[in-house]
């Protein structure tokens, strides 16, 4: 059986006393690729780093939105947003390009309105995520979306520029708009943490087999509240995709490695 995580974060700090351990891990479940994604110039920088050092995993160079607004958004230390050095967007996509045949894909990027001080730079987020689009298209890469309490901004951004190679993140949407995405012919990548919240299983549900993928998010998005998340709680989803869909978790993981497989040209 053949497992993937099309989307994790092996460059975040909680992994950096034990990663060999971690990806041993996923390995002896039947892992084959990891891809490891980055929110900015530090991360996009590391992802590439461990990428480089292991061959199981891959990269997609990334521009999380409330790191894209840096800038903008005064991140003091009495608050809980993240915080990220300012940096120029522009330039980061300039590096991106010229690194563009070590990714795998371009992501995470999209939308985020889930805090008031970065939904009120709604305009400036969509300007940022249409840069990303234009890149995505130029060098022929899939797009990995972020886009939370925005989905149907990020759904009409996405149909505006006619995107094709598109897989929705943890997508927390409507049921209308998972129906839209699907008919759009985009993927959705199912967390484990489908074993705990409905929403998933719903999304699961409704979605064809042949546009679903498996992703941990890792370190977030753990099965088990309050413990770290890693890429082996692949099983975890194929499991609970076997239930809903009422066939083996053979057939599931074989054909998620092949959507992905076709999807990320491995």
């Amino acid at each position: 059986m053949k497992l993937i995580d099309v989307h994790a974060h092996l460059e975040d700090t909680r992994f950096e006393e034990d990663l060999k351990k971690v990806i041993g891990r996923f390995e002896k479940t039947g892992g084959v690729c990891i891809i490891s994604s980055g929110t900015n110039p530090e991360t996009n920088r590391k992802a590439l780093e461990i990428a480089r050092k292991h061959n199981i995993v891959k990269v997609s160079f990334g521009l999380y939105p409330l790191d894209a607004l840096a800038k903008e958004v005064e991140q003091n230390e009495d608050n809980s947003l993240r915080k990220i050095k300012p940096f120029n967007i522009d330039e980061e996509l300039v590096w991106i390009e010229r690194h563009k045949d070590e990714c795998i894909a371009i992501g995470e990027v999209g939308l985020d309105y889930n805090w008031p001080e970065f939904a009120k730079h709604k305009e400036k987020q969509i300007k940022f995520f249409e840069k990303t689009i234009a890149l995505a298209k130029k060098i022929d890469k899939p797009l990995i979306i972020h886009s939370r309490k925005a989905e149907l901004d990020a759904i009409e951004v996405l149909e505006k520029h006619q995107c094709k190679k598109v897989v929705m993140h943890c997508f927390n949407g409507k049921k209308s708009l998972i129906k839209r995405c699907v008919e759009n012919g985009w993927f959705f990548s199912v967390p484990p943490v489908i074993m705990r919240l409905e929403h998933f299983k719903m999304l699961v549900e409704i979605t064809p087999l042949k546009q679903l993928l498996t992703e941990t998010d890792a370190p977030y998005l753990s099965p088990v509240v309050g413990t770290r998340n890693e890429p082996s709680n692949i099983t975890i989803t194929i499991k609970e995709i076997a239930k809903i869909k009422n066939t083996g978790e053979e057939n599931i993981a074989e054909q998620i490695f092949k959507n992905a497989k076709d999807l990320f040209n491995l």
